[in-house]
């Protein structure tokens, strides 16, 4: 592979993508309200789980963030803390506590097929960050790679990436 990747990976590519389809089924939802209504639960419980979820997600993708930074800085493969329970954290904090937050506070189910979308691109994207990091770290890469799930951090889902 030529060339040191951005610090940023696939992340500018992810983000667009995830704002531009989370933006859409915002306004659709909006358009259309109440079709995409979530009636399942009251208003007040899914305010309070979105924040809840936002509030847990915002650590976890800071921490992320910062640990993989200094990392780059450094030319070092981060395989301990936040990166022994998945290879992207940063993408996991988004699909799994960021984006469903949100979709909770604008309650609309709509929304919440974000952070499904965001999987799907992600399965795509993520492949040039793994060739890129297998390129650099060789053997090392491989292993954690054997060890660790991609995104999902959840013993009981098998990783599909």
């Amino acid at each position: 592979m030529k060339g040191k990747m951005s610090r940023w990976g696939t992340g500018p590519t992810f983000a667009v993508l995830s704002i531009s389809y989370g933006t859409v089924t915002i306004q659709l939802s909006r358009y259309f309200y109440p079709v995409f209504y979530m009636g399942f639960a009251p208003h007040w419980f899914l305010t309070i789980l979105g924040i809840a979820l936002i509030v847990m997600g915002i650590p976890f993708y800071i921490i992320s963030a910062t640990t993989v930074m200094f990392a780059y800085n450094t030319d070092n493969l981060v395989t301990d803390g936040i990166y022994r329970c998945c290879r992207h954290p940063l993408y996991a904090s988004w699909m799994f506590f960021i984006a469903p937050g949100i979709a909770l506070l604008v309650n609309s189910w709509i929304v919440l097929t974000t952070p499904i979308f965001m999987y799907l691109i992600l399965r795509k994207l993520v492949k040039k960050e793994e060739i890129y990091l297998e390129s650099v770290f060789s053997s090392k890469y491989s292993e954690y790679k054997k060890k660790v799930p991609c995104i999902m951090p959840f013993g009981w889902i098998k990783p599909i990436i």
